[in-house]
């Protein structure tokens, strides 16, 4: 992650920023991590879909491995392993009682486009990995909808963020972003049925191409 993707130092003296992702990535930047936060939120609800939840001795693990350090810094910044746990416990349990109000955790419209565009590329491509830890053997038995959405997911992992930031390049953004959203959704739905119910979301339409 490039430390201009980051807030700055004054904004790294508060434990929790406005947002979720400027919460998780002043975590990441205190601890000089080698990826980005938003990868990580990809990661943790890519594994919720596919019905895997971890304990929380299993996700501060995955969390260091991600981050590429050896420890958390609970000096520098206090309960840092509770609230993260908390993070993902929260994420957990919004997916799983109202998937509806699922958002990606992406950097708001303050950070400029291109930022916005390789967050959202860095997160399907975490999301992708922790679908395909939790759920191959599923997916691989998944109907044409489901397969043709992944597939659409790894184009979209492709995007080219050098975008120029105008109203056109808002729009295709906002609804690349929105298909991916509707995405996971349709997913999440055709791997958490419960037991007899053969409903999922409505279905995604084709995504736009970000120029």
């Amino acid at each position: 992650m490039k430390d201009s993707d980051l807030p700055d130092d004054d904004q790294l003296d508060e434990q929790q920023s406005d947002t979720d992702f400027d919460w998780l990535a002043n975590v990441y930047s205190r601890h000089g991590a080698i990826n980005h936060p938003s990868e990580l939120h990809g990661l943790m609800i890519g594994e919720i879909v596919g019905a895997m939840r971890r304990t929380p001795g299993d996700l501060i693990a995955q969390i260091l491995e991600h981050m590429g350090v050896e420890a958390l810094d609970s000096e520098r910044q206090a309960n840092v392993a509770e609230d993260l746990v908390g993070f993902y416990h929260s994420t957990s349990d919004a997916m799983d009682k109202d998937s509806s109000s699922f958002n990606l955790l992406l950097p708001d419209d303050d950070y400029a486009l291109p930022e916005r565009v390789d967050s959202l590329v860095v997160w399907v491509r975490g999301f992708l990995e922790g679908i395909a830890i939790a759920a191959s053997d599923k997916l691989s038995q998944a109907d044409a909808d489901i397969q043709e959405i992944l597939r659409d997911f790894v184009d979209i992992c492709q995007l080219d963020s050098r975008v120029e930031q105008d109203e056109t390049g808002e729009k295709e953004f906002f609804e690349i972003a929105e298909y991916v959203r509707v995405g996971v959704l349709n997913l999440y739905a055709e791997l958490n049925q419960p037991e007899g119910e053969t409903e999922s979301a409505d279905k995604v339409q084709v995504p736009p191409t970000l120029h």
